[in-house]
């Protein structure tokens, strides 16, 4: 295995698994602040705070918005880019200061808990900033990482940002409650400032630059891959997402993020306003349940995906997610019970984990180099969309006075989807990528270097 640090040459991606392995669990650590602060912590903060599942709804539907508009994202990244610094490394950077930005502007501005549109800007402002990062280390993924290596990677990745999730929503939790708004989001503003230091240290090929104006040049993998036009970029999505095993993974990713929808919107004020929690409790629930899925899923994630086999985990987890919700609604006389509600929290958390740690393997397969930034955003921004729709079905079902219709609607969207899959059959990536390239001016990329 190779060491992570080269003697005359450190901190090169290409060069070391470890370091590959690294940058993603970073990253995708980092991740977790913005998503357990605006999705759990400030909901949480707001419920607290005397603010109803509408407001809530309205918040957490801002920093969705984001998600669901990332598509863009991967076609301005593809586009787009410096190359003498690689051709996802100065977007990554970017992105990572502005969640740290983000964290202080809200710190700033330190609005009350009934200052909605304050807030909801921040959430969404702060979202867009991850939305980068994402799409940015998703697609270095796709270009650095052996087949062999993605379905721990995968699993790794959704792990990290658990871990992260859990660590932002338990200390947001103590933080707010113990300090305020502004004292707590600016504590927790060092972790990405610390991750952008970082990425500004490694380098993703030899001979790049760190930054703009330190020395390197170009690597010739990049420049031979990259689409420097507009036609060619669309037309490689298109093609590429047109099949249709790619239009079956979409609802499938979009289901799991119904549910969380649903859950983002509605559980604060059942935790805290009927259930009777403080808010420091339902974050710490929150925080428990993430860590434990992070820890198990980097622990047995991506062996359990290859044991089991993709496809097959990915059908299994996505049942499971049908069926939780399904009986929480058909419960709804324990919804005040303390065992019930940590019982579905955990439960879901482990089968949601379960699906994306398999589809995100399916979706790599479909990726063909030139492309990969638009094409695996396509997929990750698409099932995004199902996360405002949840916002918007746990209000609707909230205002009319029946809220078991929004879990009753978020089982049946998972069990949609997954009766899709049992109709297909996902060949290895291979055979996809020289289909696609075929067709594609830039032919099929540059295969990543060995260790």
């Amino acid at each position: 295995m190779a060491s992570i640090a080269l003697a005359g040459d450190r901190l090169i991606l290409t060069r070391s698994k470890p370091l590959r392995l690294l940058t993603l669990f970073l990253f995708y650590f980092t991740q977790g602040f913005p998503l357990g602060v605006f999705f759990y912590a400030v909901p949480a903060w707001m419920a607290a705070g005397g603010a109803g599942t509408a407001e809530i709804a309205t918040v957490v539907a801002a920093a969705n918005l984001p998600w669901t508009l990332k598509l863009i994202d991967g076609f301005i990244i593809d586009r787009y880019t410096y190359l003498p610094m690689g051709r996802r490394r100065v977007w990554i950077i970017g992105a990572q200061s502005l969640i740290t930005l983000s964290f202080l502007a809200l710190a700033l501005f330190n609005p009350v808990p009934t200052e909605v549109t304050l807030i909801a800007a921040m959430a969404f402002a702060a979202n867009v900033a991850v939305t980068f990062q994402d799409v940015g280390i998703d697609s270095l993924a796709v270009d650095i990482m052996e087949e062999e290596e993605r379905s721990y990677a995968a699993s790794m990745m959704m792990a990290s940002q658990l871990l992260g999730l859990a660590l932002a929503t338990w200390a947001g939790g103590q933080l707010f409650e113990a300090f305020g708004l502004p004292i707590g989001i600016a504590i927790l503003s060092i972790v990405p400032a610390t991750v952008m230091l970082y990425g500004i240290a490694i380098r993703e090929r030899g001979g790049e630059k760190r930054l703009p104006w330190t020395s390197g040049q170009s690597h010739r993998e990049n420049l031979e891959v990259q689409v420097d036009a507009w036609r060619p970029l669309i037309k490689g999505a298109a093609l590429a997402m047109i099949p249709l095993l790619s239009i079956i993974l979409i609802p499938v990713m979009a289901s799991r993020s119904v549910a969380y929808g649903v859950i983002e919107a509605y559980f604060p004020e059942l935790f805290t306003q009927q259930a009777g929690w403080t808010m420091s409790e339902y974050t710490d629930l929150i925080s428990l349940s993430s860590l434990f899925s992070g820890i198990l899923g980097l622990v047995l994630g991506g062996y359990a995906v290859q044991k089991i086999g993709t496809q097959r985990a990915l059908i299994v987890a996505i049942f499971g997610c049908a069926a939780l919700p399904a009986a929480f609604g058909l419960l709804p006389g324990l919804w005040a019970e303390t065992w019930f509600l940590r019982s579905y929290v955990f439960a879901f958390d482990l089968l949601a984990f379960f699906v994306l740690a398999s589809a995100i393997p399916l979706c790599m397969r479909m990726c063909v180099p030139a492309v990969a930034a638009t094409q695996f955003t396509l997929y990750m921004g698409l099932g995004n969309l199902g996360r405002p729709v949840g916002n918007a079905m746990a209000a609707w079902a909230d205002g009319i006075g029946q809220p078991t219709l929004m879990f009753f609607g978020a089982s049946a969207v998972c069990a949609v989807s997954g009766t899709a899959l049992l109709f297909v059959r996902y060949p290895r990536r291979e055979s996809i990528r020289k289909a696609v390239a075929q067709k594609l001016v830039q032919g099929e990329g540059i295969v990543p270097r060995r260790d």
